[in-house]
């Protein structure tokens, strides 16, 4: 069913686009194929809802995504709509963070630009030189990385690791940050109502495994594995929170466990690591962006995997520095990163600040 209504909106943008007019003031953003709302995307677009001009709609095929955010006073539209398909045809600028449907599977009008924030700084092979992808997602990889007129990097010495996993040429490539990180740094600018959901006076660790391309038991989930630490919990006067991949089917189950909790997985997890004291993760970017926004709070690494997850995916960063930078299993199985700024040059890492936003602004203010 979905392949077939690709089809047709790709046979309908090409007989109806020579008869639709580029509007200037009209920006689209989408994230995940249109499945959630959080990340780069998001970001930038609640930026531009409330320091530019521009016409600005998020793209959705959750209806009640779309809701929330009309409610919010900020404009989003249903993801297969002829509206959509209108908006997509007239677009100035449509921002995506994984592939060209994020916003609408269609030939956009060449004098729309495309532009790619992506949605993580690469720990692992990632898009083109993930080997898990499939023929038919690695045809649609390459066409999104010639159609995009930019692809966003966190930092110069990132950029050669972004060549080796896109297709794009070197001129493509802009320094130019990233949303979520300007959104760490500084919450309230983005959400002036965002509050703790956490409770006062407790320590918060938050678990954030990644997505797996294999058949994985979490050691993590084991019983008496996590009888003991909800005990550590208890004693420490601290609660863990588990956010699970958007892309993960199977939960455990966390009855009577009274100091471990896990969120919705398709809950924005950057608007918990602001109020979180100690992160728990292993091969995902999340870690550079905790890193990079609160430098002082611990991190751990738990990877209880690490040969499979190289063997089967593989890693593009000095990950293993990284990882042998940590102690020895600090407290069941976990490493706690003692100086990750000894590996990383924060400079190097993302050297832009808070001005991401506005500096991809200026990319399309002046692209004429």
């Amino acid at each position: 069913m979905r392949v077939i209504k690709f089809i047709i909106l790709y046979t309908l943008s090409i007989l109806i686009r020579p008869f639709i007019k580029i509007d200037k003031q009209l920006l689209l953003f989408g994230t995940q194929g249109g499945s959630s709302y959080e990340g780069n995307a998001k970001y930038l677009f609640v930026y531009c809802n409330q320091h530019t001009s521009y016409h600005c709609v998020w793209v959705t095929k959750n209806r009640k995504i779309e809701k929330e955010i009309n409610d919010s006073g900020f404009e989003s539209a249903y993801y297969f709509s002829w509206n959509v398909l209108l908006l997509s045809l007239k677009a100035y600028c449509v921002f995506i963070t994984h592939s060209l449907s994020d916003v609408m599977p269609i030939f956009y009008n060449s004098q729309t630009i495309i532009i790619n924030l992506w949605h993580g700084i690469p720990i692992k092979n990632v898009s083109l030189l993930d080997k898990n992808l499939s023929i038919i997602a690695r045809i649609l990889d390459y066409w999104r990385d010639k159609r995009c007129d930019y692809f966003i990097s966190n930092s110069e010495s990132f950029n050669q690791d972004y060549l080796k996993c896109f297709k794009i040429n070197k001129g493509k490539i802009i320094v130019g940050g990233l949303p979520r990180i300007d959104f760490l740094f500084n919450p309230e600018k983005f959400v002036p109502n965002i509050t703790n959901p956490f409770p006062s006076m407790k320590k918060v660790y938050l678990y954030a495994p990644t997505f797996r391309d294999y058949i994985y038991q979490n050691p993590f989930y084991e019983k008496n594995s996590i009888l003991k630490l909800n005990e550590y919990l208890e004693e420490s006067n601290s609660l863990l929170y588990i956010k699970h991949h958007p892309f993960d089917t199977e939960m455990p189950k966390m009855e009577s466990l009274n100091n471990i909790s896990s969120f919705n997985k398709n809950i924005d997890i950057y608007e918990i690591l602001p109020f979180v004291d100690s992160l728990i993760c292993d091969y995902s970017s999340i870690v550079y962006d905790f890193f990079i926004a609160y430098p002082k709070r611990d991190i751990f690494l738990y990877c209880p995997d690490l040969k499979k997850y190289e063997q089967e995916r593989g890693f593009l960063g000095p990950f293993h520095d990284l990882y042998n930078s940590g102690t020895e299993p600090y407290k069941f199985g976990f490493r706690k990163l003692i100086k990750p700024s000894n590996i990383f040059n924060i400079n190097e890492l993302y050297g832009v600040g808070t001005t991401s936003c506005k500096t991809i602004m200026k990319i399309i203010n002046h692209h004429d």
